[in-house]
This record gives structure tokens, sequence and C-alpha cells, in this order.
């Protein structure tokens, strides 16, 4: 599923679409009780019963569900076939997607295996919804033609539901000021965990794939990949950016050359261009990051030992290479100072060495603030000033 067929699904996701039809939705509010999942309570809803504002609020959350960056909080897996566990769920989920989940007595069943598997330790609303889009059939060129496809899926989505404190008010009875809480549990639209399946992908459905989404990529649920989908977890957004930082400096113990580094900056952002139309998260293995130092201009006596390090650091497996740089613009940091530079600036920064020392050269041809303040940088010119002379020789005056 690559990034315009996700932003394609996502569009879609709006009250009032003609291409898309809401087959319905299940909803659950549940915890965890004694280390075993308690579904509270469950409803089906039709969705020709919802008020413009009810719909909007559960397309909010089933959009929300879409949300996030490819390769850090936004995961495509693919079920192993070799698992008998992943094999059923795949079966499943295609049942459900077919309107299974749409039966009471079987949606119970799900959500409370997702709470159970999930780990979730706070109450939790779970929502489900089946979809039909009418896809329309596209040529080479992305333009319509006659006709459409059906593309047929569920989003699910894992909320937090919290105890709000709405805070201090006057009681006018009381003469007072006191404090309010809200005994309701709100439900928060962001979702902590949410999947589509199947994916979309060459217009039409793809079942042996699903899309996960995690609220935050530093905390995506280990135990619901593992445990509900049967997916070995892999490194996270973070990690891997903290693997490949390890990576470097165990190659290059004194650090990579400026030059070199700005070389990887725009060689790994040129491959991602260029596959960032054919995959939804574009992937670098131990061949590809190597290709891409000794592309930079890594030095051959470092490279010599980075198959050895990138076993035993990374553990040879793939990275996203969205992971391994920051988007658009570089950051050079040391303990003190601080400085990003964007992409199209990287020719300005040189290193000198002025009196004795080696220093970061930066060319400025814009405006410049400092603090939020406009600031002028310039040298200012030194103030020559003439004294007349005191205590002439009286000689010279004849």
């Amino acid at each position: 599923m690559n990034k315009k067929e996700l932003q394609e699904i996502k569009r879609q996701l709006k009250p009032e679409n003609e291409r898309l039809m809401l087959r319905g939705i299940q909803e659950a509010y549940g915890r965890r009780r004694d280390e075993d999942a308690v579904i509270l309570f469950t409803r089906l809803i039709d969705p020709e019963t919802l008020s413009t504002e009810e719909e909007e609020l559960y397309f909010d959350i089933f959009k929300k569900s879409l949300g996030g960056t490819p390769g850090k909080n936004l995961m495509e897996y693919g079920f192993d076939h070799t698992d008998p566990q992943a094999v059923d769920l795949r079966q499943k989920l295609f049942d459900y997607r077919n309107g299974l989940l749409l039966e009471e007595e079987e949606f119970e069943k799900f959500a409370k295996e997702i709470i159970d598997k999930g780990n979730y330790r706070n109450p939790v609303y779970v929502t489900a919804g089946i979809f039909e889009y009418s896809a329309p059939n596209l040529n080479a060129n992305h333009e319509e033609l006659e006709g459409n496809s059906t593309f047929r899926f569920m989003i699910a989505a894992v909320s937090e539901a919290r105890l709000t404190d709405i805070g201090l008010f006057y009681s006018s009875r009381e003469n007072s000021v006191q404090r309010k809480v809200n005994e309701e549990m709100q439900i928060i639209p962001s979702p902590l965990d949410a999947f589509l399946y199947p994916v979309f992908s060459d217009r039409a459905a793809d079942v042996n794939h699903f899309l996960y989404h995690s609220k935050t990529a530093k905390q995506p649920n280990i135990d619901l990949i593992e445990q509900f989908f049967h997916i070995p977890f892999q490194s996270t957004a973070p990690e891997q950016s903290e693997g490949f930082s390890t990576l470097i400096a165990d190659v290059f113990p004194e650090g990579l050359q400026m030059k070199t580094a700005i070389n990887l900056h725009r060689n790994l952002s040129d491959y991602i261009k260029e596959g960032s139309e054919e995959d939804v998260v574009v992937t670098c293995d131990k061949a590809r990051v190597r290709d891409l130092l000794e592309a930079s201009g890594a030095p051959r006596s470092n490279m010599e030992r980075f198959d050895e390090a990138y076993a035993r650091i990374l553990e040879d497996q793939p990275l996203a290479a969205v992971n391994l740089l920051e988007k658009g613009k570089i950051s050079l940091k040391s303990p003190a100072i601080s400085i990003s530079v964007k992409d199209e600036a990287l020719d300005d920064i040189q290193t000198r060495t002025i009196d004795g020392r080696t220093c970061l050269v930066i060319a400025i041809s814009d405006e410049v603030q400092i603090s939020h303040m406009p600031a002028d940088i310039r040298e200012p010119q030194k103030e020559v000033r003439v004294h007349p002379a005191e205590n002439q020789d009286e000689s010279f005056n004849g």
C-alpha cells in the first residue's frame, strides 16, 4: 500500500461520501479486571440513525486510525503463512470485514480478545467500522476510467477512556469555590492502537497484509502486535535511529567527516524520493546502507569493519530510511550549541581554522533573528578618532 493509496482511502473517510458506504459500526467499552478482559457495554450502530454531529465523531476516530508517518507509527505487516495462529487470524479478519463483525456475539469476542491481548491496564473504548469503497478504475497516468471496483475493508480502533477533571467552579448556593470532578469517562478520539484490514494495493484488496497504527512511534503496543497479530516485533523508529547512530559511532570512532555526513544526508533523501512512489516505507538493508556510505565518501579503512558492526548492533535487520535522517534539514550539535540547516542551504556550511581553532562557518545572506529578535551580525566598523596634538614644541611657532 503506497502513500497515494493510503491518502486515497483517508480522503474517503467522511460523511455523505457517495463513493463510500458505511455498512455498520460496532462499539464496546471494557477493561481488564483480575487479569481477565471484561466487556461492560457493546452496541451495534446503524449509520442511518446517526446525526451529522455523531457521524463526524465516529469518522474522526476512523480517520485518525490511519494517521501518522509510514515507517514510524504507521506500519504495514504481512501474516506469517507458517504460523497456524496467524493463518487463523487472517481468515477471521477476512470474515469480519465481510460482515461477521457486525454480529453482536462475534464483536464482543473480538473486543474482549483485543483488550486481553493488548494488555490495556486502563478502561478503553473499542470501535470498528465496516466499509465499502467504490474505487474508480485508473489508467497508467492515474486518470479515471469508466467503471469501479469494490474495496471492502474494516477499521478497528482502541481509544483511551479518561476520567476528566473539570477544575474549579463557584457555588452560589454555598458561596464558595469548589473543585468539580466529572464522573463520566471521556473517550479520547486519537486511538492508542488501530488497524486497517485489508490494505488497498494496486486498486484491489491485499488480504495478506494489514496496516497498524500506534499513537506514538516510541510506544507501539508490543503485546498487541505479538499476541493478537502473531507478528514478531521489530525495533521501533527511535530504536532504529539510535541503533544507526551507534553503528556510525562504532565504524567511525572519530566521527564522520563533515562532507561525508552531508553527502549521506543528501543521498538518503534522494533514495527516499526515488522509492516513495512505490512503497509505503522505503527500507535500507545492510547492503544498501553500505552502498550509501561508500557513495558519500566514507573511507575504505573504516568500511572494512562495517559488516561485522551492522550484524552485531542491528542484527542484520533492514531499517526504514525515514528513521535515518531528519526530514528536510540537518542538525549540528555540540554540548553548548545547536544549529539546524535546511537542505537548500547545505552548500553554505564550511569548516575553517581560525586563530588555531576549528570553526564552523555558515554563510548568511538572509535576515537573521536571535531569540525572535531582528539581529545584525555584521562586524561593527572600528571608529577612528584623530586627537589634536598637545604641548607642541614652541620652536615651530617661529
